[in-house]
């Protein structure tokens, strides 16, 4: 069997060193899933460094490091499964957000729609954190753009968008999670939200 590890990408076409371009860390088991990732970076033409850890306990291990190391800047973005070995993408979820460090990282999750309802009324994470995993081509493109965003707004210190309190980006498409979709539309119509208690089917 081939042993677990952490794999490390550059991706893009780019002029500047490796610690000059944005980290994104990716918490993965599924190899295909994080390959694919990478591959679209590099297709988008972003540069950026995109670090795999495929165990959720060796995540929590870099995580606490990044926390403690206060001459080491946290990674610039973060997307994380929430079925992983050891520790869950949820769980790593609860940590970070309770963390001041990462208070202003953006954090994506891939998450079942009824996984919501308690994190979001913890009040550590918003609707934007929750994404669908790309099923094409295309929708790994559209997160590789998602990410990069998110990225560099990060590294450059400023709002990701005006329209999103949190980091987190509003994603389009099919990357969105429905309940986030008709959480929007709804209030664009003056209506009363959706609650996190009511998830779809």
């Amino acid at each position: 069997m081939t042993p677990r590890r952490t794999r490390a990408y550059t991706a893009g076409m780019h002029d500047a060193p490796p610690g000059r371009l944005p980290t994104i860390v990716y918490v993965e088991d599924n190899a295909g899933d994080s390959i694919l990732l990478a591959e679209a970076l590099r297709e988008g033409g972003h540069a950026a460094q995109l670090l795999v850890i495929d165990t959720g306990d060796k995540a929590l291990h870099y995580f606490q490091i990044k926390e403690k190391a206060h001459d080491l800047p946290p990674p610039h973005c973060i997307l994380l499964d929430a079925y992983l070995p050891a520790v869950t993408g949820l769980q790593l979820l609860r940590f970070l957000r309770s963390s001041r460090v990462f208070d202003d990282t953006p954090i994506y999750i891939f998450a079942a729609e009824d996984e919501l309802g308690g994190l979001l009324h913890t009040g550590l994470v918003s609707r934007e954190s929750y994404l669908t995993k790309a099923t094409s081509w295309n929708g790994f493109l559209d997160l590789a753009r998602l990410l990069m965003r998110s990225a560099m707004a990060k590294q450059d210190h400023v709002a990701a968008s005006a329209s999103d309190a949190r980091p987190e980006v509003h994603a389009e498409g099919l990357l969105r999670r429905r309940e986030t979709n008709e959480q929007r539309t709804r209030a664009a119509q003056g209506s009363q939200p959706l609650t996190a208690a009511h998830p779809h089917p």
